[in-house]
């Protein structure tokens, strides 16, 4: 047998993706074998351009066969094993180098371990890393196993146990992005070939865990949980899937309201995995949702601590480093150590200036305690990408925060920009009315921003008693939304004998959001106010946390005004069933104490605040058992309604925090 490279692949329509795979590797190896397994498009005409070994295959549905029938086709020692929306990142290795590594290696490793990091989302704004066997030796008893999911390191350790080594080559996977994913229909592919595989071998533990597997993508976590619990109690360690196995499982149990269960998994298997940061971040995590941010803080030590040996696991980006530091700072701000919380998210900062969340955090931080210098300092000697600086954008305006705007104007310019409105809306929040009906108008009757303007128009007709402004939007022929003229009908004490759709509550959310942004607040709160029972609550709990720190740039009388609609406690109703969404008792009751919080009633907070304990309490009490779990902000309000409180220093600052992250 020759040495060198074999590249192996399978592949099926893949025209748009597999030229930039064989560009990035076809230097590297000696051959290239392509088993297509049907394709129409122009794959084929690719594949030749790069001199590869085409072999055209029927497909039926077992992965594992076409990838056995690539490598029996395979002539040079070693092979690598590739898919076709995959890219190879070691573009500065040249074939010699690379094959002179692979002989100068152990006569005992037969394969290696390669980093494949999977890009998520729309643009890949998050990765996950796994661990695969895709190089080894060229060996007949070395083939693939599984209809799906199809893996070859079970068959060397079979020749020799611990005959897989790790390596730094890594691969960038393209697949699991959100279009691809969709144009594939890869979901229902993937069922489709579990289910058939399952019926021949129904108690097999690997298609188990791949259908599990798709569950928990699917985010339908009962059905995950079902099939997971056996497993992590039938499995080995020693298994290649087992570490994903228990953070699924541990992640389905909180994502179902079990937090007890979810830290037990942890606590159990984290001295085994202790070197698996996203275990031991999902460990802080759920410390955090019990308000027990120090217990937290040692989980984050650990979790910083394993950040090499994440390429070890099935991995987020960012685990054990950017990660863990946005959660630090979560855990400080829980207890009020806003330096600490700064810090945190600036070092996350320095290590990913793209993670939006610090920077969405970082900004509602400053705003809720008063000092947006913060995210100046944060900004400062980092390149922000666009993205985050377009999200910081709505946040800033969210918050009522147009300083801020004003003060990075010149770094915003492109994200404003793309966000036409900002600048409107930014000059209604200084108060500069006027000049904001000037910035809106012309984008009145566009396309895309033609409704969301018009609906700003409409709303800073509402600003000032008396002023009407209303008929800016159709003046410069565009529309008033329907939902907006069901608000005015409201606005002006009209009750509709036949509501209409939009005079549903949760329709009324943009007209409502739209008054709020621009400042108009006596009508956003006779708006609230000319709600059915429940309505209002209904409409301030679906406001994203950036969007509740603004109300803490409302006037006094009008928070005052909130906290009427909420009643005491015990009175207040329940949403309409065809709300959306419905709040639970024990939400409402933590939104009203909060409101009581901020406008200094402290006595009535604390009211609030047993009653939302008792609500707690009652499905366990029914019952028979105690409750173990109290909400963090549940929590914080009880703590932030004792006896002597409101002496601490930072009393304000975190009545400002409870509001934003309810």
């Amino acid at each position: 047998m020759k040495n060198g490279v074999s590249l192996c692949m399978i592949v099926k329509d893949e025209g748009t993706c597999l030229d930039r795979c064989l560009r990035s590797i076809s230097d590297k190896v000696d051959e290239i074998i392509i088993v297509d397994t049907g394709s129409t498009d122009d794959s084929q005409a690719i594949a030749r351009r790069y001199r590869a070994d085409i072999i055209n295959m029927e497909w039926n549905g077992d992965f594992s066969k076409a990838r056995n029938l690539s490598l029996a086709a395979a002539s040079y020692s070693w092979i690598l094993v590739l898919d076709a929306d995959e890219v190879w990142t070691q573009a500065e290795c040249t074939k010699s180098e690379l094959l002179e590594w692979l002989e100068a290696g152990s006569q005992e490793v037969w394969g290696y371990w390669i980093k494949v990091t999977s890009l998520l989302g729309t643009l890949g704004e998050e990765r996950v890393t796994d661990e695969v066997c895709r190089l080894f030796r060229n060996d007949p008893r070395i083939a693939f196993r599984g209809r799906i999911h199809e893996e070859v390191a079970s068959s060397i350790q079979a020749i020799i146990p611990g005959g897989i080594g790790h390596s730094d080559i890594e691969v960038v996977h393209y697949g699991y992005l959100d279009d691809v994913i969709a144009a594939k229909g890869k979901n229902e592919r993937n069922m489709q070939l579990i289910r058939l595989a399952l019926q021949q071998t129904p108690d097999h533990e690997e298609l188990l865990y791949a259908l599990a597997a798709e569950w928990f993508q699917q985010t339908r976590y009962e059905e995950a949980i079902r099939l997971l619990l056996p497993l992590l109690a039938q499995l080995l360690p020693e298994c290649g899937y087992h570490s994903d196995v228990v953070l699924k499982t541990a992640y389905a149990w909180r994502e179902l309201g079990h937090y007890g269960r979810a830290l037990a998994v942890v606590e159990t298997w984290a001295p085994l995995y202790g070197d698996f940061p996203d275990l031991l971040e999902l460990g802080a995590v759920l410390e955090l949702d019990h308000a027990r941010a120090d217990n937290a803080l040692g989980w984050l030590k650990q979790a910083k601590s394993a950040a090499s040996t994440a390429g070890r696991y099935t991995s987020v980006s960012g685990a054990g480093t950017y990660r863990a530091l946005t959660l630090e700072g979560m855990a400080h701000e829980q207890v009020g150590r806003w330096n600490e919380a700064e810090a945190a998210y600036t070092a996350a900062l320095g290590m990913q200036p793209d993670n939006v969340a610090a920077w969405q955090r970082l900004l509602l931080l400053g705003a809720a305690t008063g000092r947006p210098q913060a995210i100046a300092r944060a900004a400062e000697g980092v390149c922000l990408p666009p993205a985050a600086w377009q999200a910081l954008v709505a946040a800033a305006l969210a918050a009522h925060r147009p300083e801020w705007l004003l003060r990075h104007a010149a770094a915003l310019d492109p994200a404003l920009r793309a966000q036409p409105l900002a600048r409107g809306l930014a000059l209604a929040q200084l108060g500069m009315d006027a000049a904001a009906c000037t910035a809106l108008r012309p984008w009145a009757t566009h396309a895309q921003h033609g409704p969301e303007a018009a609906l700003a128009l409409w709303a800073l007709g509402h600003k000032r008693p008396g002023r009407a402004m209303r008929a800016a939007g159709a003046s410069q022929g565009a529309a008033v939304p329907e939902a907006a003229l069901a608000a005015d009908a409201l606005l002006q004490g009209a009750r509709l004998a036949t509501p209409r759709v939009g005079a549903q509550p949760a329709a009324l959310g943009p007209p409502a959001q739209a008054l709020a942004a621009v400042g108009a607040w006596p009508a956003w709160l006779r708006l609230l106010q000319a709600q059915p029972p429940g309505g209002a609550l209904a409409l301030l709990a679906a406001l994203p946390p950036a969007a509740r720190c603004g109300l803490l740039r409302a006037p006094a009388h009008v928070r005052e005004g909130l906290l009427a609609l909420c009643g005491p406690p015990g009175s207040a109703q329940q949403p309409l069933a065809d709300e959306v969404p419905a709040l639970a008792p024990a939400a409402h009751a933590l939104l009203a104490g909060t409101l009581a919080l901020l406008a200094g009633r402290q006595s009535l907070a604390r009211d609030w605040a047993e009653y939302a304990a008792q609500i707690t309490a009652r499905p366990a009490a029914a019952q028979g058992r105690p409750v173990k779990f109290l909400p963090p902000g549940l929590q914080t309000l009880l703590r932030l309604t004792a006896p002597g409180a409101a002496q601490a220093p930072t009393y304000q600052q975190q009545c400002n925090l409870l509001l934003v992250y309810l």
